[in-house]
Formats: C-alpha cells, sequence, structure tokens
C-alpha cells in the first residue's frame, strides 16, 4: 500500500542560500520518514538509492543540513562491543519552525494525512507567496563539499571568508561547474605535490587568479610547480 506520509519543507529551509537544492529535497524526505515513526531511521544507503546519487553525495546534504541546525543525528552503539547499531535522524524544531508554517506544523509521529489536508493547502500557499523577492541561490555547501572530496580536506562552508571568495567569483558570472572545473585542475596539478597541496584551499582557489586557473592549459600533475615559491609568497605560506 502506498504510503500517504506529507514531505514539509519549510520556508527557512527552502529559501536558505546555503543549502544545495537537493538537500532541501532530503529534508523533504526526512520529515515525511519522522512523521512515520516519530523520527528518520533511514541510512544513506537508503537516500542514495532513493534519489540515484553516491552514499558520499547524500553524505555532504546530510551534513549541510546538520551544520545549519535543521537536523541533529544520533547514533546509537551496541553497549557490549560499541559497534554502531543504528542512527537517528530527528528534526531540530527550535530551528525549523520560524517560519510562515509555525502554528501548524506537526509535531514528530503524527501522520499529515489525518484531517489537515485543508491546513496543508493553507500553508504551501503561505510558503509559495513568501520571499518572493529571494536573493540568488549560491551554492556554499556544494561547491566546499566539492573540493572537500576531491582535496581529502574539511574546509566549511560557513566561514565568512569562503563565503565571501565563493560570491565574489559567482557576481562575475562564474557558475558552479567553474569552480568544480578550477578544483579538478588545480588538484590534478597539486595533490601530490608536497609544495603545492597546501594551496588546495578556498583562499587561493577562489581567489584573484580563479580565472586563470580555470583557462589554465595542461597542467603539472607531478612533481613541483615552478611557480611555488612565487605562490607561497604572495600568500605567506613558508615555503
Amino acid at each position: 500500500m502506498q504510503k500517504n506520509y506529507y514531505a514539509i519543507i519549510p520556508a527557512n529551509v527552502r529559501y536558505d542560500n546555503d543549502l544545495p537544492p537537493n538537500a532541501k529535497l532530503l529534508y523533504g524526505e526526512i520529515t515525511a520518514l519522522c512523521n512515520e515513526k516519530g523520527y528518520c531511521w533511514a541510512g544513506n544507503v537508503y537516500f542514495a538509492e532513493l534519489y540515484k546519487v553516491t552514499n558520499r553525495t547524500i553524505s555532504g546534504w546530510i551534513n549541510s543540513l546538520e551544520e545549519k541546525g535543521y537536523i541533529k543525528r544520533t547514533i546509537i552503539r551496541n553497549k557490549n562491543t560499541n559497534q554502531v547499531e543504528k542512527r537517528i535522524i530527528e528534526l531540530d524544531y527550535g530551528k525549523n519552525l520560524h517560519d510562515p508554517i509555525e502554528d501548524n506544523f506537526l509535531p514528530s509521529g503524527k501522520n499529515l494525512h489525518e484531517g489537515t489536508e485543508e491546513k496543508f493547502r493553507k500553508n504551501n500557499t503561505v510558503i509559495n507567496n513568501t520571499n518572493n523577492n529571494t536573493k540568488e541561490y549560491i551554492p556554499f555547501v556544494e561547491i566546499v563539499t566539492y573540493l572537500n572530496d576531491a582535496a581529502s580536506s574539511n574546509y566549511r562552508s560557513s566561514t565568512k571568508k569562503t563565503k565571501d571568495l565563493i560570491k565574489a567569483r559567482y557576481n562575475e558570472g562564474f557558475t558552479v561547474e567553474d569552480f568544480k572545473k578550477v578544483i579538478d585542475i588545480k588538484t590534478a596539478e597539486w595533490l601530490n605535490d608536497n609544495n603545492m597541496n597546501k594551496f588546495l584551499r578556498p583562499e587561493t582557489l577562489f581567489g584573484t587568479k580563479f580565472e586563470s586557473y580555470l583557462n589554465q592549459k595542461g597542467g603539472k600533475a607531478n612533481g613541483t610547480d615552478p611557480n611555488a615559491s612565487k605562490i607561497a609568497e604572495e600568500y605567506n605560506i613558508p615555503f
């Protein structure tokens, strides 16, 4: 039998410029599962199969939601072996309900199909009429997650300097694919270079040389870049 649990994406989640669009869809799926059982029981494999993406992609979306405080995760371990038995995801209501649907959002464990269709339609109308003048979406999380995956780093998409750099390039007309191309080019060139891999960071990649990196021909995949000392001097990094 097909399930009748609604997925809800509150306005503050829908219009959060720091979240990848698909992370917002994932949030909606999490609300549906929470309304079914009171919490989200599904693991990354379940979501990866549902959205036809990798487990790593799902992990990035969940991290972005948790980083912004929209969800909270609890790991349950076996008391004897200390091994992870399951992960529970719950909605952080204190964060989520600062939006037009606050009064009608049901607590976890309630089936939204039970006599709430009229409220749900009203909520959708409110949400659709909210924030019509939203700012341009800038995929901070998607870009920084891509960099972290490529360079095995742990930069945060919420850091002001990183967001300012990405926004500056975005305002110049560069796209998310341009950011990924620069990351691909420079990780291929610098990742295995002990003198250069320190430059695989937002300040260097997304700075004033971004366009030059984007249009770079070829690339030195191994060995020491002859411009290493010059770049180190420019960014005040010991060489």
